[in-house]
This record gives C-alpha cells, sequence and structure tokens, in this order.
C-alpha cells in the first residue's frame, strides 16, 4: 500500500458517527483557530508600548535633582501623569486582551490533542465535546478579569451548587461565560463611585430536565425594559469597541449548544442578570 494510500485508509478510520466528518477535518479547523489567536496575541503584544515607560524613567532621571518643579512647572514635565495614566489603562487593556485570548488559546490546544487521540479512543458523545466540571468552567472565565475586578473593588460571589460533570463543548461555552463577565464588568464601570458585587451561578435547571443553569449577575447600569428584546441583536459594523463583548455572537453559540440565553434588569442601574440554560450529558453513574 502506498503512502497516499495509507493516509486515505487511515483518515476514513477516524470518521465521528456524527455527520461524517473527518478527524483531520476538525483538526485543520482548530489548527486554524489556534493560528488566529497566536496572531491576535502578537499583535497586541506589539501593542503594549513598553518601550513608553524606560522613556518616562529617562525624563525623569534627568531631572531627578528637581522632580517637584519638572513635573509642576516644565510643559513636557507637566505631561507625564496624565500620559502614565493613558499608558496604564492601554496597558490593563491590552494585558486583559491578552489573557483572554491565552485562554482561548489553551482550549484550543486541548481540543486538538483530543482529536490527535481520537482515532483510538471511542466516542463517549458524538460530537465534538470534552468533560467538564461547570463551576471550574465559570472560575476559568473568570480569571482573565479577576484583577481587574480588584482594582475596581468589585466583590464576587460564586454560587455553585452540585451538578455534576457532563459533557459539552468546552470552548464554545468558555467563549460565551467570558462575554458575559466582560459585559458585566462593562456595565459595573459605567457607575463609579459605587460598591459593586459579580454573582456567578452555578445550578440544576428548576425547569428544564437535564439542563444545568449558568447565570451572571451584576450591580451595574442595567438595561432598560424596551431594550431587552434587543440586547442579542447583530451589532452594527464597526460599532464595537475592543471591550464590547459580542452578546449577539454569544446567543448564537447558546443556541448551537442546544440551548439558551436570556436577559432580566429591573432597569437603569439596577442591574441585570444573564441566564444560559445549557443541555448535559451526564457521565455514567451520575444521572
Amino acid at each position: 500500500m502506498t503512502t497516499t494510500q495509507t493516509a486515505t485508509a487511515g483518515a476514513s478510520d477516524v470518521q465521528t458517527r456524527n455527520g461524517g466528518e473527518s478527524v483531520f477535518h476538525k483538526m485543520r479547523n482548530v489548527l486554524n483557530s489556534i493560528h488566529v489567536s497566536a496572531g491576535f496575541i502578537s499583535h497586541r503584544l506589539r501593542e503594549f508600548h513598553v518601550d513608553d515607560v524606560g522613556r518616562i524613567a529617562d525624563m525623569l532621571e534627568a531631572h531627578s535633582h528637581d522632580y517637584g518643579w519638572y513635573l509642576t512647572q516644565d510643559p513636557k514635565g507637566q505631561k507625564i501623569p496624565h500620559f502614565l495614566g493613558q499608558l496604564s489603562q492601554e496597558l490593563t487593556h491590552n494585558h486583559l486582551r491578552t489573557l483572554t485570548e491565552l485562554t482561548t488559546l489553551n482550549y484550543y490546544l486541548e481540543q486538538l490533542e483530543y482529536l490527535l487521540t481520537a482515532g483510538q479512543a471511542p466516542h463517549r458523545a458524538g460530537g465534538f465535546k470534552d468533560t467538564i466540571q461547570f463551576g471550574t468552567v465559570m472560575d476559568e472565565a473568570l480569571a482573565p478579569h479577576q484583577g481587574e475586578l480588584d482594582r475596581m473593588g468589585v466583590q464576587v460571589f460564586r454560587e455553585y451548587q452540585m451538578v455534576g460533570e457532563g459533557i459539552l463543548e468546552v470552548s464554545k461555552l468558555l467563549r460565551i461565560l467570558v462575554n458575559l463577565i466582560r459585559n458585566a464588568i462593562n456595565a459595573m464601570r459605567e457607575i463609579p463611585g459605587q460598591s459593586h458585587r459579580l454573582t456567578l451561578y452555578v445550578l440544576p435547571c428548576p425547569d428544564r430536565e437535564g439542563f444545568v443553569r449558568l447565570q451572571v449577575a451584576d450591580t451595574g447600569s442595567g438595561i432598560p425594559s424596551d431594550c431587552l428584546t434587543r440586547v442579542f441583536s447583530p451589532q452594527v459594523p464597526g460599532a464595537q469597541s475592543d471591550l464590547l463583548p459580542n452578546l449577539h455572537a454569544s446567543a448564537v453559540a447558546a443556541k448551537e449548544l442546544a440551548g439558551s440565553l436570556r436577559v432580566w434588569s429591573d432597569g437603569l442601574k439596577q442591574g441585570a442578570i444573564f441566564t444560559l440554560d445549557v443541555p448535559v450529558i451526564h457521565m455514567e453513574g451520575e444521572r
């Protein structure tokens, strides 16, 4: 048998059981996602402007004998405090975005590792899924934002009930949760000077058997009642800032998981709670 024939036979042996899509095709898709994430991270790292920190240090060092006069009287020195504030905000922004993308990249690598062994391991459930603990995934979605929450003085509460492990598309679930937490942070930032709380819930879905409910609740700017139905509408091209999560994409991803995403708010400055219900294929013996 030739090398080409061997490769063809190998691809045929690792066909998935739902739809006939080959593992090699999925690996190619995951590799594309890895390249995109790696490119995004590389771009972000180039935007960190760490050289500006060195330039400011050199300017201050050159006036080490008269800091007070330089920062209050010299035209260049007077700009330094404002510039440092802008630089801090930009570095914090890029740091958060890079950490978030690194979390996504990590999951793509885990998916690739899973696919590399897919031909030798039995499929416990059709499709591209993995075994997860829902509280752990919620914590992993929170992790890239923890530093920013600490700086804002936001208290984080976890209300995790026992739901057991399940089998689900981890990367898709993680991206939804990251977007919801990002959205909550943005909403709380819009009301400065007040103590805020971010509450994360994991619980059995009370009205849908076989579903798990994940919720993200904030004490932020809230949503007017006439806007609740438009929260998940497609965004106008070019209107999305770097830090604005794509809630429409999150709602679409929830549907792709055969679940649902909805929101409730009592109005402006009353906070909001986003509820994600997803079906779960439970591990054997945990139903």
